[in-house]
This record gives C-alpha cells, sequence and structure tokens, in this order.
C-alpha cells in the first residue's frame, strides 16, 4: 500500500491506493478540479468538528458533522516516521493556530496489508467542546479516471441483524446518485450509524467500495465497542469515507476539553489491494494473527453446551447423563448455560444480576458439578450476563445508586437495568461474583452474554454519549481486568449471539458467538458471510443435533459448523449408535482441517441463490486456502434443493479426503462437479491439494 497525501490551498486530504498504481492517479481529479471544471474546497483528512462551528455551503450542515470550520482550519505542521520493532509509526501533526492540535497516528506491522488510524486531539489553548472526533477518514475514490463509472464502483456494507448477522449488501453507486450535480456542487451521503450498546445491531462497523473497473477495493472496520458511525461521501466526483465514535448528531457525544487536555478516538483498520472485497476482507483480519493463542485453544477443540438441550432449565440430573458422550466426542468444555442461578425473592422466574447458584438444580454446587466435569477430562463453562440486571434482583433494590441512569431515573427496558462500570462499587461487586466465583468453583470457561442495549447514553458528563462513552470504556476495562485474573479461562463473548462483533471485543475473546440461528438451516450463510469479518477460529458456531434428526440433517449440521468452532448442543444422551459413530466421524474428520479453519485464507463466498434466512432455498458454497496455499478447503450445502448441481473452480487441484463425500465428485478443467444427495438439508467439506 501507498499512503498519499495531496495539499491544496492549505488543506490536506489522505489517499491510499495499492504500490504500484501511483502513476496512475488523475492528479486534476486529486487537486478537486471535477470534469466540468468547477472547483470546490479538498476533503479534508481530519474532520473534527466543534461546539459553534459553521459547515460548507453545499448542504451539508444538518446532514453530517463532516466539512466543520475546525476541519477545513487544520493545517499540516510536519510529518514524523519512526520504527518500533516490527511496528511503523507515522504520525502527522495539524493545528489551527488557536490552541488545538491534532495528531493522525497510522500504524502498520511488517507482514501486514492494513494500517490502523487513529486521531489525538490536545488543547493547548481556550476550552473548547468537541462535537465530532472520528478515527479516519481517506478520500480521492477512485483516483485513477477523470470521472468514476458509477456502475463499476460498488458500495459493501454487511447488514447484520438478529440470527441473521453479516449479510452482504453490495450496490453501485449510481443507484445511490453517487454522480456530480450539473454545477458539482451538493453533498451525496450514505450514512449508517449504531446508538448504545450493541454495535452489530442493524449493520457490522465495516464499509468497502470496489472500483471494478480498475480491480481496487478499498476497505474499513472500526472499533466500536458503543455508538458509532461510518459515513461514505460524493463531493466533487470524490468518493470519501470516514468514520468512527457516535458524534452528536448522531449519537448526543461532545466533550469539553480544557487547557492542557488530551483524548483520543478509537482505532480503524484501513486497507486496499488489486484485487476483490474478499482479499480486502482478509487483509482487515490479519490484524488477529498477532494475538497470543491460548495452548488449550491452539488446536481448535470441540465444545458442548447445554442450551439447546435443557432451553434455560439446566440441573445437575439433567447435565450428568450427557458428560459421556461428550467426553466421547473429544469435547474440551463443557458449558452449562442460562439458567444455573436462583430465583431473586418474589420474582415469577430467575433473573439475573445476584448470581446465587439454583440449590434445586444444583444440590452440591456449581464446585461439585465442575469437579464432576472434570472427571471426564473437560473443563466447566458457565454462562454470565454480568453488565445487566433485572429490577426483581436484590442488588438492584438494595444498590440502586450502582446502576445507570437518564434524566436522573434509572435506565430500565422492561425490567432490565444495566450496572454503571464507572463506578468502582459496582465494580467491586462483579470481582466478588463473577472473578472470585469463577476461580473459586474450578470454571475454565466463561460465555459472556449480553441481551439488552443502553440506549442513546448515560447521566454523569457532559453530554449523554460522552457518559456511555465512559461507562463501555469501563466494561472493557473489567473484561481485561478478568483476562488478567483468570489468564487460563478461555472468553466467550455473546450478544443475543452476534450484536457484539465488533473489533475491540473481538480482539478481547478467544471465541464469539456467530449469531442466535440455533438451528434454521440459514445458520450456514450466516457462517460464511461472518468469514469477512471474523477469523474462523474465533467463530463460534451452533450444532444442535436434535431428537428428530437423521443422517443427513445431522452431517448438514456438522458440515455447516466446520465453518468455525465446533459447538455441540442437544440432547446427546438419547442418540441412537449411528448418530454418535456420525458426530464422531465429522469431529475426527475436523482435526485434519482445523489447521486450514485456524491459518488460511477464505477466497470465495456464494450464496447468490439463497434470498430468504428465514426460509433458505437453493445452493451456497465456500472455498477457504492453507497458509502455503497447498491444499483447499471447499464447504458446500443444498437447502431444499435436493439433487443441486455445483461447479466451483478450484484450478490444479485433487480432492485428498472429504466428510460426507458426493458420490459423482470429480474435476474437470479446474471445476469441481457434483451433485447433492436426495434430501432436504445436505452438507459436504472437501479438502482438496494442489497437483
Amino acid at each position: 500500500m501507498t499512503a498519499l497525501f495531496a495539499t491544496v490551498n492549505g488543506v490536506t486530504q489522505f489517499l491510499l491506493l495499492p504500490c504500484g498504481t501511483e502513476g496512475d492517479v488523475n492528479d486534476d481529479k486529486i487537486a478537486g478540479v471535477s470534469p466540468i471544471g468547477a472547483m470546490i474546497d479538498l476533503e479534508p483528512m481530519l474532520h473534527v468538528a466543534l461546539e459553534g462551528d459553521g459547515f460548507s455551503r453545499d448542504f451539508a450542515a444538518g446532514n453530517t458533522l463532516r466539512y466543520a470550520d475546525t476541519a477545513f482550519g487544520l493545517r499540516l505542521e510536519g510529518q514524523e516516521l519512526s520504527e518500533e520493532g516490527k511496528k511503523t509509526v507515522l504520525v502527522s501533526r495539524f493545528a489551527n493556530g488557536k490552541g488545538l492540535v491534532c495528531r493522525n497516528i497510522l500504524e502498520w506491522y511488517k507482514g501486514e496489508g492494513l494500517l490502523t488510524s487513529r486521531n489525538e486531539l490536545e488543547n493547548t489553548g481556550e476550552p473548547v467542546v468537541v462535537e465530532a472526533l472520528p478515527s479516519f477518514n481517506f478520500s480521492g475514490v477512485s483516483p485513477y479516471g477523470r470521472q468514476n463509472l458509477p456502475q463499476e464502483v460498488v458500495l459493501h456494507k454487511l447488514v447484520s441483524n438478529w440470527s441473521g448477522e453479516g449479510k452482504l449488501y453490495s450496490v453501485p453507486t449510481d443507484r445511490i446518485a453517487f454522480e456530480p450535480s450539473w454545477s458539482g456542487l451538493g453533498l451525496r451521503i450514505e450514512k449508517w450509524t449504531q446508538t448504545g450498546t450493541m454495535p452489530a445491531r442493524g449493520q457490522l462497523p465495516f464499509v468497502a467500495v470496489e472500483d471494478r473497473a480498475h480491480g481496487v477495493c478499498w476497505a474499513a472496520a472500526i472499533e466500536a465497542p458503543a455508538s458509532w458511525t461510518i459515513e461514505t461521501v460524493f463531493r466533487n466526483n470524490n468518493i470519501s469515507v470516514g468514520g468512527g465514535r457516535g458524534d452528536f448528531l448522531t449519537a448526543h457525544w461532545r466533550k469539553t476539553l480544557k487547557r492542557g487536555e488530551k483524548i483520543c478516538s478509537d482505532r480503524a483498520f484501513l486497507t486496499v489491494v488489486k484485487g476483490d472485497l474478499e482479499e480486502a476482507c482478509h487483509r482487515l483480519l490479519e490484524r488477529f494473527r498477532r494475538e497470543t493463542v491460548k495452548k488449550t485453544e491452539e488446536d481448535l477443540p470441540v465444545l458442548y453446551n447445554e442450551y439447546c438441550y435443557s432451553w434455560g432449565n439446566p440441573s445437575e440430573e439433567k447435565l450428568e447423563k450427557l458428560l459421556s458422550a461428550a467426553e466421547e466426542l473429544g469435547c474440551r468444555y463443557f458449558v452449562v448455560d442460562d439458567g444455573w442461578f436462583k430465583k431473586a425473592e418474589g420474582a415469577a422466574r430467575k433473573v439475573i444480576g445476584d448470581w446465587e447458584t439454583d440449590r434445586t438444580a444444583f444440590p452440591r454446587g456449581i464446585k461439585a458439578f465442575s469437579e464432576r466435569v472434570r472427571s471426564h477430562g473437560m473443563s466447566l463453562g458457565l454462562w454470565y450476563e454480568f453488565e445487566n440486571a433485572n429490577t426483581a434482583c436484590e442488588i438492584y433494590r438494595e444498590h440502586p445508586e450502582f446502576f445507570l441512569t437518564r434524566a436522573g431515573r434509572p435506565i430500565s427496558h422492561r425490567g432490565v437495568v444495566f450496572f454503571d462500570f464507572r463506578k468502582a462499587e459496582a465494580r467491586e461487586y462483579l470481582r466478588e461474583k463473577v472473578i472470585r466465583a469463577l476461580r473459586e468453583n474450578g470454571v475454565g470457561y466463561i460465555k459472556v452474554d449480553y441481551n439488552e442495549n443502553v440506549g442513546l447514553g448515560a447521566d454523569g458528563a457532559e453530554s449523554l454519549g460522552e457518559g456511555l462513552r465512559a461507562h463501555i470504556e469501563g466494561v472493557l476495562d473489567f473484561y481485561r481486568e478478568l483476562k488478567r485474573e483468570l489468564p487460563e479461562v478461555v472468553l466467550e463473548i455473546c450478544s443475543s449471539g452476534g450484536m457484539r462483533h465488533e473489533p475491540a471485543f473481538l480482539e478481547l475473546a478467544d471465541m464469539v458467538s456467530f449469531s442466535d440461528a440455533h438451528e434454521n438451516p440459514a445458520g450456514v450463510n450466516v457462517a460464511c458471510n461472518l468469514h469477512r469479518y471474523i477469523p474462523p477460529r474465533k467463530l463460534q458456531i451452533w450444532a444442535t443435533i436434535r431428537d428428530e434428526y437423521g443422517l443427513e440433517e445431522v452431517r448438514f449440521t456438522m458440515a455447516k459448523a466446520m465453518l468455525g468452532r465446533i459447538c455441540l448442543s442437544g440432547n446427546l444422551a438419547n442418540k441412537p449408535r449411528e448418530i454418535l459413530e456420525e458426530l464422531g466421524r465429522a469431529v475426527s474428520f475436523y482435526r485434519t482441517v482445523s489447521p486450514i479453519v485456524k491459518e488460511g485464507k477464505t477466497v470465495c463466498i456464494w450464496d447468490g441463490e439463497i434470498v430468504s434466512y428465514l426460509d433458505p432455498v437453493g445452493r451456497t458454497y465456500l472455498v477457504r486456502e492453507s497458509g502455503d496455499g497447498k491444499e483447499k478447503l471447499v464447504y458446500a450445502y443444498a437447502i431444499r434443493a435436493p439433487k443441486a448441481e455445483f461447479a466451483i473452480n478450484t484450478g490444479d487441484f485433487r480432492v485428498k479426503a472429504a466428510y460426507n463425500r458426493p458420490e459423482d465428485v470429480r474435476i474437470e478443467d479446474g471445476v469441481l462437479k457434483f451433485t447433492a444427495k436426495d434430501c432436504a438439508l445436505w452438507g459436504c467439506v472437501l479438502l482438496m491439494e494442489r497437483v
């Protein structure tokens, strides 16, 4: 990649190009001269906005906090390049001559195909109120032609809803009017935002723009543990992309910055490739290679979670009979999900917040059951939703001051309230109920769920958005403390399935729940789509084995779960021998291909036939390469499409091994061909080797 900075009339913009394409850049376009000869202010690199700012006169005001007076007033004063081991850092220093200094910090790690961007704002003058501090902005997309061909420039985002996470949405920019007006004046904005503490609700904090005419794709993902915004803007014949923390317009965030104070944005991850969307997404995932993987996680072990058996009513008696089957299948973790805790006094059902063991369900306590699980060669996992509580719980009745408020009243959504992680007393209570309890009970795995959204913000700061930002930073600090205090405990992050799919939480987790699509066949498509955003070694996929499943349904389910981390569920104790043996074969095959799941590269995701995730019909497939390029995994599925035919370009490879191998598999001129069986749910995984 090449980072290019262009300054015209004092305004500096930032472009990102694939190496070798610098000579193809159109200078007039970069300078802001449109094809019709109009000249509009250049695109600022730093879209900082302060209270009281005016905005550029291209109909920006009210639509966006971009193009504020402060953004145009920041001048590049210098750049400093340094190296710190494998990391190269470029700091660009801007100032407005009134005491405001902004530093854009770009970081690159040797061998990776992405940059990290963040902005630091320092005030050396009179107090100011900041209303926008995004993490990144790159412009000049696409810089190669005098005028964009809007049919050839495609905007990509990942729509993400409950049990339908990560669905690719792609639109040519002519469909959203990304072309100049007759005078060149006016903005066209495609903006998406999320407000609150479920950052993947509606869409993932991700954007990509692909210039298919020149074979180049730009992509970005932002850390977004709470409110965020991403804006793709067409202005003066250029597309610019930027975003970060939710601003005052979208999330009621503003922050007073006094003399001598600094604030910093969250991180953004940026890339550009001479290639397509899948290559750009793979580049963004390279940052996860720097993580240290726990020894217990290196071989991607299978786990069992009992939720789709007890459905929230676990007990020692129910679960005891599952232990032998889970052990036989080689599970390393046995997870007790929601419902292991007792009812609050006067409550009609179990409520979260007090975290006392239900002695009716577990008469000997969690520690004794943990020891029983360990005797079968597994570690006990325990479910928590420790950020929230119910108004019926004892801790809320006794200490309502531990919880977030808005307008002076507790934030309560139908009885769900939220611990305020800015308060030392609340954190100390949770240390006892979570960290200490895990340690004393010998728990080796924690599944942390999160099933309600705080919303706009919270009291306790100069704005509701700043109150929410400080609270979520306290939440992240508590997760970090949990990891420090219990370094061997495996951490799964869940939020109604996948509503916390964002970089800060993904980085904390050993695994993340892919979805609450426990049994829906379209879970295949969800898992495939999330390969663009989450490393498969972290992507935990439900493999629920229902009582009525025959062999083909079991094979489909296990082939689906092999797209990431296998999480078995259902009543394993009542399965006929042939089903258990089939599960054993699936787990054994998964162990042989797990290195590709862990270290490989997804090169093709195709789901063109399946429109509805509620009622899916059709074929889908995914191709993943090994790190050395010598092997491939081909995942293929047919949903209510008996005898569906597949033709997948695989190149000079042959089939080495397979799970649920098709009877007619063959290769013709580099195309892998086969036919699904005559059944409603069918799936296979083929391991291929280079010829």
